[in-house]
C-alpha cells in the first residue's frame, strides 16, 4: 500500500518514464556489444602468422554478421584491426549520443514529477484548514515542501530508471557471457538470493533509522525557523545563549541520528564490496584454469571478465536503490500524511452572491475538537449593511472566534449565520473571505516596499487610491519621514516598522481592497489614543461605505460604533450603544468607569495644549 502510494505522486508521467526507461535498456544493449569487439580483435591478432585472416575462427563471437563480414573483409591483420577500431569509434559516438539523451530525458522527468509534487503539495496545505495550520510547524512543512519532495523525486525519476537499468545490464550481460561460458554467469549470478536477503535486512534497518532522522531534521529546522521568525524577542531577553544550545541540541540529535545510518551504510557497502572483488578473482581463476584446458581461448577470457562487470556491479548497487527505496518511502510517507488530510473545502457552499454587509448571528454555537467546553453559547445579533458595530469583553470570552466563525476558518455547531438573508454555509468559502477585509493585531507584511504592501491585492491600483488609504490609516506623515518614501523596503514580516506602524499599513492595505465588510481584530491596539481618535473618525468618511466589525478593549474605540456587543464566557451580556451600556451595571459600565476617567483627562490635556499630549 504505501509503495503503491509512492508510485501514485508520479502519476501522469508514464509515457515520458518509459521513453526514457527504452533508452536506458536500448544503452545497455549497445554496451553489452563492446566487450566482443575486444574479443574479436585479441582473437585476429592471436592466429599464427601465415593463416589468411578471412579463415580467423570467430564463430563463437556474438556481433552482428554484417560487422563480422565488414571486418573480414579486409586480407591484412591491420586493415582488420582499423576497421575493429573505427566500427567501435562509430558505436561509441552513437552510445554517448544514446547517453546524453536519455540523461537529458531523466533529468527532464525528474525537474517535472519535483515542480508537480511541489505544487500539488503546496496548493493542498493552502487548501487545509485553519486548525491544521494552527497546530503545525512551519519547519517541518518547509521540510516536507523541499527535502521530503527532492528525496521521493530523485527515487521515483531517478533509482526507478537505475532498476530499468539494472535488468537490462543483468538480462544482456548474462546473455552475451552464457554464450562464452555460461559456468561464468552461473558463479556470478549466484550471490543474488544472497543479496536480496542482505538487502532486505539492511532496508528494514535502514528505513526505521531514516525516519528518525526525517523528525529529527524536522525538529532542528522547526528551531532554525523559529529563532529567525523571532530574532527581535531573543535579543531583547538576551536569549541568543540559549537559543544556540537548543539547536545545539537538536543538531546533535540529528548528528546521531546520520552517524546511526552511515555505520549500518558503510558494513552492508563494505561487505558488497568484498563480495565483488571476491567474485572476481573467481571468474580470473576460472579463466585461467579453461586455458590451460583448452576450453576458452584468451579473446573468451578479456571479454568474460569485462562481461562479468556488467553483471557484479549493478548487483551490487542493488543496495544503493533499495537505500534510497527506504528514504524515498518515509519522505512519501510523509508527504502523503498531507496529502491525505482532507480539504476544507470539501465543506463548501455554492453560491456566490452580492455581499451588502448584512450579518446575523442566530443561536450559534461552538467548540473546539479538542475540548468538550462551548466557547459561544446560543450567540445571537444583528448588524444591519453599512453599520459599525464594536465587539468588548474578556481575554477568551470568544471576540476572534466570532470572527473566524464568519471568516469560515471554523464550522459553527448549532444554530446559523446569515449574510443578507442567505445561509454562510451555502456561500462559497472563497467568495465570502474575498468580500471581508481583515485587520488583525499583529498583521503580517511582505519584505516588497511600503506602496506594494499597501496595493499588495490590486497589483495595478491608482496611486492616488493608495495614498488616500494610507491618509485615512494615519500613515502618511509616518511614510514622510522615509528617506525612500513609499518605495522604501519594508523588512521581512514587517521588522523594520513598528507595531503601531505595521498595523496602520495593515489598514490602508484593507481599505485600498474595498471590501463590504471591514474587521479591525484589535487593530489599533499598537497606536497611541490621539492616532486611534484620527484614524476612527477617518473612517467615517463616506469615501468608504462598508460594514464595520472592531473588535477591541478600549473603550474609547468602541464608545463611537453603532453598536456595542458585550461578551461574556462564551454569552453576549448586553448590545446597545455606548450611552446606554455605560449607565446599565455590567462588563461594559465597569471598563467604562476605569477607561472613561483616562479619556477625560486625555481630552482636557489636549484641549488645554499640552505638548506631550499634542506629540
Amino acid at each position: 500500500m504505501r509503495t503503491i502510494k509512492l508510485f501514485n505522486l508520479a502519476k501522469g508521467f508514464s509515457v515520458l518514464f518509459l521513453v526514457a526507461a527504452f533508452l536506458t535498456a536500448f544503452h545497455q544493449w549497445t554496451y553489452s556489444n563492446v566487450p566482443l569487439f575486444t574479443q574479436f580483435l585479441i582473437k585476429t591478432l592471436l592466429e599464427v602468422p601465415g593463416i589468411a585472416p578471412g579463415n580467423v575462427s570467430v564463430g563463437q563471437v556474438n556481433l552482428p554478421q554484417f560487422l563480422i563480414n565488414f571486418f573480414q573483409s579486409d586480407d591484412e591483420v591491420m586493415g582488420i584491426v582499423f576497421r575493429v577500431a573505427i566500427s567501435l569509434m562509430v558505436l561509441q559516438l552513437f552510445r554517448f549520443s544514446l547517453r546524453f539523451v536519455e540523461m537529458w530525458l531523466k533529468g527532464d522527468l525528474q525537474e517535472r514529477v519535483s515542480e508537480k509534487m511541489r505544487i500539488r503539495l503546496y496548493q493542498h496545505i493552502q487548501d487545509l484548514n485553519y486548525e491544521f495550520h494552527n497546530k503545525s510547524d512551519s519547519g517541518d512543512l518547509i521540510q516536507r515542501v523541499t527535502s521530503d519532495v527532492e528525496t521521493t523525486t530523485n527515487f521515483l525519476s531517478g533509482r526507478m530508471l537505475d532498476v530499468v537499468h539494472l535488468v537490462a545490464t543483468l538480462f544482456f550481460g548474462a546473455y552475451q557471457l552464457i554464450l562464452i561460458n555460461p559456468t561464468m554467469v552461473y558463479i556470478t549470478l549466484a550471490i543474488v538470493p544472497f543479496i536480496g536477503i542482505s538487502s532486505t535486512i539492511y532496508f528494514v534497518k535502514i528505513e526505521k533509522i531514516f525516519d528518525d532522522i526525517e523528525k529529527t531534521e524536522s525538529k532542528m529546522m522547526t528551531v532554525v525557523q523559529e529563532n529567525l521568525s523571532g530574532a527581535r524577542v531573543v535579543r531583547a531577553f538576551a536569549n541568543e545563549a540559549y537559543e544556540i544550545k537548543k539547536m545545539e541540541t537538536k543538531n546533535s540529535e540529528y548528528r546521531d541520528a546520520l552517524k546511526r545510518a552511515n555505520k549500518i551504510v558503510a558494513i552492508y557497502w563494505g561487505v558488497m564490496d568484498f563480495i565483488g572483488i571476491g567474485q572476481y578473482l573467481i571468474i580470473i581463476a576460472i579463466g585461467f584454469y579453461a586455458i590451460q584446458n583448452n576450453t576458452m581461448d584468451a579473446a573468451g577470457v578479456v571479454a568474460s571478465v569485462a562481461l562479468v562487470g556488467m553483471l557484479i556491479w549493478p548487483i551490487r548497487g542493488l543496495g544503493r536503490i533499495i537505500n534510497d527505496f527506504g528514504k524515498a518511502l518515509v519522505a512519501s510517507d510523509r508527504i502523503n500524511e498531507i496529502l491525505d488530510k482532507p480539504s476544507e473545502y470539501l465543506s463548501d457552499g455554492t453560491l456566490e452572491p452580492t455581499i451588502k454587509g448584512g450579518i446575523e448571528f442566530k443561536n450559534v454555537s461552538f467548540k473546539f475538537s479538542d475540548t468538550n467546553e462551548h466557547l459561544l453559547k446560543s450567540v445571537s445579533f444583528k448588524i444591519k449593511a453599512g453599520q459599525t458595530v464594536a465587539i468588548i469583553g474578556r481575554t477568551g470570552s470568544g471576540k476572534s472566534t466570532i470572527i473566524n466563525l464568519l471568516l469560515r476558518m471554523y464550522e459553527y455547531l448549532d444554530g446559523d449565520i446569515l449574510i443578507d438573508g442567505t445561509s454562510l454555509k451555502d456561500i462559497k468559502k472563497k467568495h465570502i473571505r474575498n468580500q471581508i477585509g481583515v485587520v488583525l493585531q499583529d498583521p503580517f507584511l511582505y519584505s516588497k516596499t511600503v506602496f506594494e504592501n499597501i496595493a499588495i491585492a490590486h497589483k495595478n491600483v491608482d496611486k492616488d487610491r493608495v495614498y488616500v488609504a494610507a491618509q485615512t490609516a494615519a500613515l502618511e506623515k509616518d511614510i514622510k519621514t522615509f528617506k525612500q518614501g513609499y518605495e522604501t523596503i519594508v523588512g521581512e514580516k514587517g521588522t523594520t516598522l513598528s507595531g503601531g506602524q505595521k498595523q496602520r499599513v495593515a489598514i490602508a492595505r484593507v481599505l485600498v481592497a474595498d471590501k463590504p465588510i471591514l474587521i479591525f481584530d484589535d487593530a489599533l491596539s499598537a497606536v497611541d489614543t490621539k492616532t486611534d481618535l484620527m484614524i476612527r473618525e477617518a473612517l467615517l468618511n463616506k469615501t468608504y461605505k462598508h460594514t464595520t466589525i472592531i473588535i477591541t478593549h478600549r473603550i474609547t474605540t468602541a464608545k463611537e460604533a453603532d453598536q456595542i456587543i458585550v461578551l461574556d464566557q462564551g454569552n453576549i451580556e448586553a448590545i446597545g450603544t455606548h450611552d446606554v451600556l455605560s449607565k446599565q451595571e455590567g462588563l461594559y459600565k465597569k471598563l467604562w468607569d476605569i477607561q472613561g476617567k483616562l479619556e477625560h483627562e486625555f481630552e482636557a490635556l489636549l484641549k488645554a495644549g499640552d505638548p506631550d499630549v499634542s506629540r
